[in-house]
């Protein structure tokens, strides 16, 4: 998100702030009948049977709660999000992106003192403590997760004179054969984005190579500017001068790494899993090539997961997060699971069979090696420190010049590390 956005979203942060303090939300029905309004995220098109099967099935259990579905795009749903909160009309339950601007706040409930211990206890501790904690606190309910693997195209690695039958294991080999592969085929050779909404932020590069934390225990002033890590980043702004990664990673839009890959523009893909191959055709599902994913000086992979808020200001905040645990229990993750290659993010679902079966397509490759690398991985959070969303921008725009070699990688951390130590004096 461009720094003027961002301001402009934590002045209505602001505006709302007070009205979550100031307003007690939509008032009860009158007959008793409880309505709750649940948000999901371009599940629509593909899984609506899915998610009015759960819905029918919740209200025959509980015939006093009616659920009202709305699927969102995931371009907008941050910003719905905030416009509900303002009007005094938000959902009850929501799947919702970029948690950093909505934390400070206080506009979403305390998870830890609505969900009991025994059922915090039975979901994966990696996602119970990943995005949704903030200081200490956990905000949200874990859904469905992706664990990152790796895809790779055979035909441009024997292009480019690699085996074809030994992909790289560690990030620092996977940036050699990209620079290779770049050489000898004029293709890229990394399917990566730089950008801050997904996939590998500048903060992400730093923690994989176990560059972290990036503040004090106190949050009162950055550690961001080592030696270390200028070592990653600058490693990182070679690749990209040398055609590791395409031009557009810094500025690229959701889901262009997956069509950069798919085009035959990137030799790898670092990826979330295998629910990517609908977009295979014939020819090419039989040049790529499903693998672990490379790991960085830290030795572990990347995990995302998404999440289920409930607003302070909802009404009904006791039943909401009674159907949010009714939609991520241990069946309807592993029926989830079963019907598009993501993972659970509870214990008993992905102890499932189902996750170390005999894989009969590249799909079915991809999720059992993402399911096998849970016990490896770390939810890819960014720091809970207030503030977050304006020092997100600061250190992408200040890696956004030090890719565009408009100043030096020292000059960049040295820049974050005064704006950001500038933030944190007046938090």
């Amino acid at each position: 998100m461009p720094a003027s956005a961002c301001r402009t979203s934590l002045v209505v942060l602001f505006c709302t702030l007070v009205l979550v303090l100031s307003c007690g939300g939509r008032d009860e029905e009158a007959d008793g009948q409880v309505t709750i309004e649940f948000w999901t995220i371009a599940l629509g098109d593909a899984f609506a049977d899915y998610i009015t099967g759960m819905i029918d099935t919740y209200e025959t259990a509980h015939p006093n709660v009616r659920v009202e579905w709305v699927d969102v795009s995931g371009a907008e749903v941050a910003e719905k999000f905030l416009a509900a909160l303002v009007g005094g009309t938000p959902p009850d339950l929501a799947n919702l992106y970029d948690l950093p601007r909505f934390f400070q706040f206080d506009i979403l409930a305390n998870m830890d003192s609505l969900v009991s211990p025994v059922a915090r206890d039975r979901r994966l501790s990696i996602f119970w403590q990943g995005m949704g904690q903030y200081q200490g606190t956990s905000y949200a309910l874990p859904w469905y997760a992706g664990v990152t693997m790796m895809w790779y195209n055979r035909e441009l690695f024997e292009r480019a004179g690699l085996d074809p039958d030994r992909p790289p294991t560690t990030i620092d080999e996977m940036l050699a054969f990209g620079r290779q592969i770049h050489e000898r085929t004029g293709k890229f050779g990394v399917s990566w984005r730089l950008h801050p909404s997904l996939v590998a932020p500048p903060w992400a590069l730093l923690r994989l190579d176990g560059v972290w934390p990036l503040f004090d225990e106190a949050y009162t002033h950055s550690t961001i500017n080592t030696p270390e890590a200028a070592l990653v980043l600058q490693k990182w702004v070679d690749a990209y001068s040398d055609g590791v990664l395409p031009p557009e990673a810094l500025a690229a839009a959701h889901r262009d790494e997956v069509n950069w890959f798919i085009e035959g523009r990137c030799a790898m893909l670092p990826f979330a899993g295998g629910w990517i191959t609908r977009y295979f055709d014939e020819s090419f599902e039989r040049k790529a090539v499903p693998v672990a994913q490379p790991r960085g000086a830290l030795g572990r992979v990347p995990a995302t997961n998404q999440v289920l808020v409930v607003p302070r200001m909802s009404p009904h905040k006791r039943e909401a997060v009674d159907f949010g645990l009714f939609v991520t229990n241990d069946v309807n993750q592993l029926e989830f699971s079963r019907r598009v290659a993501i993972l659970p993010s509870t214990k008993a679902a992905i102890a499932d069979p189902y996750f170390r079966r005999e894989p009969e397509t590249s799909e079915d490759r991809a999720h059992i090696l993402s399911a096998a690398d849970i016990p490896n991985s770390f939810v890819m959070a960014p720091p809970d420190v207030p503030g977050w969303s304006r020092m997100e921008d600061v250190l992408y725009e200040e890696f956004a010049r030090a890719l565009a070699r408009d100043q030096t990688v020292a000059a960049c951390l040295s820049r974050v590390q005064r704006k950001w130590d500038h933030l944190l004096a007046f938090q």
